[in-house]
């Protein structure tokens, strides 16, 4: 008969816990994300012209400025453009992780949030300035 002893060392102990730990969150990240799915199935594309109308109604331009560029001396950070995905937007919106005002559903609702979504979106960067002939004489 034949006996297999397997060594097991210290670190190959934690470096499997480590492994269960990150399976575990991928697991929770996964399982959030399909939650969160069906809410967002549910919203509409978004429409530019109602999102820059809501952006002005709900003043987000006083710390984002008009076209998302940052508020003066730090006031709002830069949102547009590179606008973050539709979910992870809404999430920083709905639950911010700083001095943002919470904008629940009951005061900004899911198709206005799609539509200042699709505003910032909409928002095309500008040229460098080495590519503004004027600037370069």
């Amino acid at each position: 008969m034949h006996r297999f002893v397997i060594a097991v060392s210290e670190s190959s102990i934690r470096y499997a816990g480590d492994l269960v730990k990150r399976l575990i969150r991928t697991i929770v990240a996964l399982a959030i994300a399909a939650i969160s799915l069906p809410i967002f199935a549910q919203t509409p594309a978004g429409d530019p012209a109602f999102g820059k109308a809501a952006f002005m109604k709900n003043m987000c331009y006083t710390c984002h400025g008009t076209a998302g560029q940052g508020g003066d001396r730090g006031s709002g950070p830069r949102i547009a453009p590179d606008v973050w995905p539709l979910e992870a937007f809404a999430h920083q919106t709905r639950r911010p992780r700083s001095s943002m005002p919470r904008y629940s559903v009951e005061h900004l609702s899911n198709p206005d949030l799609a539509d200042i979504h699709a505003y910032l979106t909409s928002i095309r960067r500008g040229p460098k300035a080495a590519e503004i002939p004027l600037l370069n004489d």
